[in-house]
């Protein structure tokens, strides 16, 4: 069988990308995002299928292959544990992760990992769930009579999280304390309940069904909107016995080397700065260390 060229595996990655997109409700979720600062939106099948894949497919990773696949110093590939941690109590995430970035895909290439099923998969769900973010942010700025879009999927990465059994410790409250992302949305799917958002400060817990996404809102879009949008803060519990869980997040995050401007008062915004400091509160290398040319 004839190999694919890249330039073929990207035009089948990208009408991957957009299978789907067009049967959410975008004008509800961005509205109940202003208003609320979540929504729950149901995801295409395909993604529904990648997502239990990545779930399956994780365990099969050999050791070694972690270890030569992680770059830190990009948020890339399987991080440390313990290196993230909640920037309010210090308290590390009790979770393995693996984070990917689309802007790295070339480099990736090169790696023997990229083979594996499990990368595949993590691919597919990142090409699908970019595209949905690209829209729900359209129908934001469309809110806010904004038409010029904001290009995020360079910054933005998708990370799998592992809450193995092992690592419960029963003197925790949370497997991840409670925190807001920093970011401008952030998308949650999991193998089973244990997040909890805290909509008005009151702690509520999400319960999704197989075809549902939780989408809810970060402290980088409270200062886009000149504090109109809420963001949400949100927690992983610790559950009474050793059970495992398992989830995809897909953090959305501005291009950070443009200038903003905000959505209503029309103030110049350093994003950049803002993000970095985010990112770096939560013991990661700040985003332009990483992405700088």
């Amino acid at each position: 069988m004839k190999s694919l060229t890249a330039a073929q595996i990207d035009a089948t990655l990208e009408h991957t990308r957009q299978i789907g997109v067009s049967n959410i409700d975008y004008d509800r979720c961005s509205q109940e995002l202003i208003d609320h600062g979540y929504s729950i939106v149901t995801i295409p099948v395909h993604l529904q299928k990648d997502f239990w894949k990545t779930v399956e497919l994780y365990p099969t990773i050999p050791k070694a292959c972690k270890a030569e696949f992680s770059f830190p110093d990009l948020t890339d590939g399987f991080m440390p544990f313990g290196m993230e941690y909640a920037n309010s109590t210090n308290n590390v995430d009790l979770c393995e992760r693996y984070c990917y970035r689309d802007k790295y895909r070339s480099e990736h290439r090169q790696h023997a990992f990229a083979d594996h099923q499990f990368y595949r998969h993590i691919v597919d769900f990142e090409g699908g769930i970019s595209a949905i973010a690209e829209r729900v942010l359209e129908n934001i700025l469309r809110k806010f009579a904004v038409s010029e879009p904001i290009e995020t999927r360079p910054s933005s990465y998708l990370q799998f999280c592992s809450y193995n059994k092992e690592y419960r410790k029963a003197d925790r409250e949370y497997l991840q304390d409670r925190h807001e992302d920093g970011h401008l949305i952030t998308f949650v799917k999991a193998t089973r309940d244990g997040l909890v958002i805290f909509p008005n400060g009151e702690r509520q817990r999400v319960t999704l069904a197989d075809d549902e996404i939780i989408v809810f809102t970060g402290s980088l879009l409270t200062e886009l909107s000149d504090g109109r949008i809420p963001y949400m803060d949100h927690a992983v519990l610790n559950p009474a016995v050793q059970v495992e869980r398992s989830s995809l997040v897909y953090f959305v995050i501005p291009e950070l080397k443009r200038k903003y401007t905000s959505l209503v008062e029309r103030r110049q915004l350093d994003l950049e700065r803002i993000a970095n400091e985010n990112h770096e509160s939560f013991g990661n290398v700040p985003f332009t260390a990483a992405v700088a040319e």
